[in-house]
């Protein structure tokens, strides 16, 4: 199976357990078939409209808080072999909520592991990879004490040495 249908998927799940479901109970309340006393149809109509319109002041408070984020940016070499690729993702957020992580990926995988975890104020050169051998990755990033910042050791079949670089170190 190719690897844009797992991204696809991976894209569209969350509308299927999230808002299609609540949009379907609203229709349905607004809608009220088969409900014979009038006093409930007028009941579950208030309450379907009631229930839309607060959907629609969240959906249109997310819009607003999202509506000029960046896309996030992408850094993507391959170990000396080309079996594995490791990938780094940097996402620009709201008043220094940006974050950067490192995913491994194996050739013909879909299947993304994370080495490296950063929540905090950031840019895309704020953290350097190196392939130093075919599965063995260096991962570069600047410490930073007060905010999330995780390294793991070991994904999957690659090693990962993780070297913290204080203010001033290059």
């Amino acid at each position: 199976m190719p690897c844009w249908i797992v991204d696809w998927w991976r894209g569209i799940a969350w509308w299927l357990v999230g808002p299609i479901p609540v949009l379907i109970v609203i229709a349905l309340m607004l809608w009220a078939p088969r409900v014979r006393w009038q006093w409930l149809k007028i009941l579950l109509r208030i309450i379907g409209g009631l229930a839309a319109s607060f959907l629609i002041v969240v959906i249109g408070f997310g819009l607003l808080l999202t509506w000029g984020e960046p896309k996030p940016q992408y850094q993507t070499i391959d170990s000396p072999s080309g079996q594995h690729k490791a990938t780094l993702i940097y996402q620009a957020g709201f008043l220094g909520r940006d974050s950067s992580e490192v995913e491994i990926t194996t050739k013909n995988s879909c299947k993304r592991l994370t080495a490296y975890t950063y929540d905090g104020p950031s840019n895309i050169t704020g953290t350097a990879m190196t392939w130093v051998g075919d599965s063995h990755l260096q991962i570069k990033y600047q410490l930073d004490r007060d905010r999330y910042q995780h390294c793991e050791t070991q994904i999957g079949d690659v090693k990962v040495t993780c070297i913290p670089l204080t203010a001033g170190a290059h």
